[in-house]
């Protein structure tokens, strides 16, 4: 059966040149793999959670540790946390809540670092920190490990 004798409705990819067959199934599976990129990045976006309340965040991180590489901290709801570099320096420090961000002080090494307000999400069992009320770069994301 020829195409020039099937109605523009009756036509099908079999009787359409090879190239062109070929380009239309290249096009739709260059269109799928873009929806499914889509897709699998708004799942993963809907997953993460910014904590707004101190009692989603005492509730996720308080006196659990958090582990990022060889850095680890504790968060205490008593607004005190300590923790480790991933070169073993030890540091401490206080936190408070401030509307919708958690801010902290640190002494790191003998050295005081400048309190920072941090936008907080968590997604599962990792927690983020970004730093200058969300609008800096990342302080690190941590897993929760117990």
């Amino acid at each position: 059966m020829k195409a020039k004798n099937l109605s523009p409705n009756q036509r099908n990819y079999d009787t359409l040149p090879a190239t062109l067959n070929g380009r239309v199934l290249m096009k739709v599976v260059a269109l799928l793999a873009v929806v499914a990129s889509v897709v699998l990045l708004s799942a993963e976006t809907l997953d993460a959670k910014d904590l707004k309340k101190e009692d989603q965040f005492l509730a996720a991180v308080a006196g659990k540790k958090l582990v990022d590489g060889g850095t680890w901290v504790i968060i205490s709801a008593d607004g005190k946390l300590t923790g480790e570099t991933g070169d073993k320096v030890k540091f401490k420090g206080a936190w408070a809540w401030n509307k919708r961000f958690w801010c902290r002080t640190l002494v790191v090494g003998g050295k005081q670092i400048p309190q920072d307000c941090q936008k907080v999400t968590i997604d599962g069992n990792q927690v983020t920190f970004t730093r200058n009320k969300g609008k800096g770069k990342s302080g690190g994301t941590y897993t929760i490990t117990n």
